[in-house]
């Protein structure tokens, strides 16, 4: 679980740069604040769905490794308490990431505009 936190902190502070570099190096620094945000908590949403559809993939590999004679049903001797059928069924969390994703990206959204917006009041000041 700690090197997803880990990964997830990179994520979250690479999105924007990347972006700003691309948009030096592509677009000439046409883009402003507001796209640039945008651009970042898109990829981060994005992160976001593709971890969980990541997480579905394992635990089903996972509970499919227990059905011995790959008819897709657990009876008999495939029916051991390892299963943690709970871990696959009772995660809401899973099941509701699109929603608190999009909620994520929009405070993630806001959050890197206004630091974009400080950034830039800082060089003008400075200058």
């Amino acid at each position: 679980m700690p090197m997803s936190i880990v990964v997830f902190s990179i994520v979250l502070f690479l999105a924007p740069v990347i972006v700003c570099v691309m948009n030096n190096n592509l677009y000439s620094g046409r883009l402003r604040s507001v796209p640039i945000s945008a651009i970042s908590a898109v990829l981060v949403y994005l992160f976001i769905l593709g971890s969980v559809t990541f997480i579905e993939l394992k635990l089903d590999a996972e509970m499919t490794a227990f059905d011995l004679n790959g008819d897709g049903v657990f009876s008999g001797n495939e029916i051991t308490p390892e299963q943690a059928m709970h871990r696959v069924i009772a995660d809401t969390g899973r099941t509701f990431a699109p929603i608190t994703g999009a909620v994520f990206s929009i405070f993630y959204f806001l959050g890197v505009w206004l630091l974009l917006v400080i950034i830039k009041l800082l060089v003008k000041m400075k200058n």
